[in-house]
């Protein structure tokens, strides 16, 4: 069965956003830590949970409402959802929402990069 691509640019735009909001994500996590053990902290009890939250695995549809409510305040539900809407046509939340969720987040990540950089937070000269 060959790979069939429904819609490229929901793939481009999804593997971009995605790629920018963990490298920011680690950048802040980096910038925070104070020992390696700090940063596996933030893999551990960030970015782990929030993608086995995400839907990867399951259909968010299938959650008991009080869960589903709670994965569409997820950001990385709808880096998965934008990213399987590409391949497959199908995306549990609408596509438009997943683009702002994902502008929004690497906006605001990259925002806080830059204050804390340019305040020269744990910046040793």
């Amino acid at each position: 069965m060959p790979l069939e691509f429904r819609h490229p640019a929901s793939i481009f735009f999804h593997a971009v956003a995605a790629s920018l909001l963990l490298s920011l994500l680690g950048l802040v996590g980096a910038i925070w830590a104070d020992k390696f053990d700090h940063i596996a902290a933030v893999t551990n009890f960030v970015v782990t949970p929030l993608s086995f939250l995400s839907g990867t695995f399951y259909s968010i549809e299938r959650l008991p409402p009080a869960w589903h409510a709670i994965a569409l305040w997820n950001p990385f539900f709808y880096m998965i959802d934008g990213f399987r809407y590409g391949f497959i046509g199908h995306a549990d939340a609408p596509v438009w929402l997943g683009v702002a969720v994902m502008l929004g987040c690497n906006v605001w990540l990259l925002g806080l990069c830059y204050a804390v950089i340019a305040r020269g937070y744990k910046l040793k000269a």
